[in-house]
């Protein structure tokens, strides 16, 4: 068998880099998704059907191919839906300052996701030039407060005039490293920058939606310092997959210091003995935070 890794997926087409070059090959029949079969299949006379099909390979996945098609893969140390991919070290929440607007409750919705999947989040902040010094410093104190609180480091970088690259560098190296974030952020303008001379396809923001056009329509691992970068489709929107209302103390792992009157406290603006308003109201849990709780409290609260 001749093992590689998937770099690329499109259309049922597998791009696998193996020792000896890029293959496009196909996967066997038996690693069909499930999401294939549940329209052709009754769930409940064929449950144990389902439950012994495979997920389908993913991009990022080491594979074993024999007979030029995908045979099996090996065990992933963790798989994301959104983006579709597997086998990831870290992921680079790309965040722009302005244009569009920097969203909090975006960039802890990201978070989330990340580290539920015991994934390294980092922040990379772009066009900082848009900001004047006062707003920069606003942005960048309460951007402290992550490092401070979940140990997540924040990079601020300018691709165009190549300021930050040369640190990001070292961050990447040797790591299987995905962008992901805020569309029209600039995630294909920055491996543009990480990689000269490869012109991915960007687009100007669209000012009537005041948000990124979508320019990256697949899922793509590119070799870089003796790891893989990948640029993901960017999202305006990310919706709240896969959290639970009881589960949301603990994704909320900077609140835990802090106690509350009753054990099982929800931590509403109305709530008594609140440790979490206290802390809010002390400035020590970042005001931002706290509204993205909230929201996202309502939003699985329904």
């Amino acid at each position: 068998m001749i093992e590689g890794r998937i770099i690329n997926l499109n259309g049922g087409v597998y791009k696998v880099l193996t020792k000896d070059g890029v293959i496009s090959i196909k996967a066997r029949g038996k690693l069909r998704s499930k999401k294939m079969l549940v329209n052709s299949l009754n769930n409940k006379s064929n449950k144990k059907v389902l439950d012994n099909v495979k997920d389908s390979p993913k991009v990022g996945d080491i594979v074993l191919i024999e007979n030029d098609m995908i045979d099996s893969y090996l065990p992933r140390k963790n798989s994301l839906i959104r983006p579709d991919i597997a086998n990831v070290d870290q992921i680079l929440l790309i965040f722009a300052s302005k244009e569009p607007d920097f969203s909090f409750y975006l960039l802890d919705l990201f978070i989330l996701n990340v580290t539920k999947n015991n994934i390294k989040p980092v922040i990379i902040i772009t066009k900082k030039d848009l900001l004047n010094d006062e707003e920069f410093n606003e942005l960048k104190n309460k951007l402290n407060y992550y490092k401070d609180n979940l140990n997540i480091d924040t990079y601020y970088v300018n691709s165009l005039k190549g300021d930050g690259i040369k640190l990001l560098e070292e961050i990447l190296k040797d790591k299987v490293s995905i962008l992901s974030g805020q569309t029209g952020a600039g995630k294909s303008s920055l491996i543009n920058a990480l990689i000269p001379d490869f012109n991915l396809k960007t687009q100007e923001i669209s000012e009537a939606l005041g948000r990124g056009k979508h320019t990256t329509r697949e899922i793509s691992l590119y070799s870089y310092m003796g790891g893989f970068i990948g640029d993901t489709p960017g999202f305006s929107k990310l919706e709240a997959i896969g959290f639970k209302l009881e589960d949301m103390n603990d994704l909320f792992v900077d609140f835990k210091k802090y106690k509350c009157k009753f054990k099982n406290c929800n931590h509403k603006p109305n709530s008594l003995g609140c440790g979490i308003i206290e802390a809010v109201n002390n400035k020590e849990i970042l005001e931002s935070r706290y509204n993205s709780y909230l929201k996202l409290y309502k939003e699985l609260d329904k």
